[in-house]
């Protein structure tokens, strides 16, 4: 994927995905957290397409990483 690719879907999903983890976990540093570690997941995942993005995000779990501390970083 090239970074042009990977800063639009970024760009589009980063959002989404950061709106799904502030309602769940309901703290804006443990939604940007998990923001980042499920983007990572998503690529890993080869997910491009809207739909099956949303699909995926709709199905998502708060990643580990975030529930072990509470640090931004």
């Amino acid at each position: 994927m090239s970074s042009t690719q990977l800063v639009t879907l970024y760009r589009r999903f980063g959002p989404v995905l950061f709106s799904h983890f502030l309602k769940k976990l309901g703290d804006e540093n443990q939604a940007m957290k998990a923001t980042r570690y499920a983007f990572q997941e998503l690529l890993d995942a080869g997910k491009t397409g809207e739909r099956e993005v949303v699909q995926w995000i709709r199905e998502l779990d708060t990643p580990r990483e975030v529930a072990m501390t509470d640090s931004v970083y």
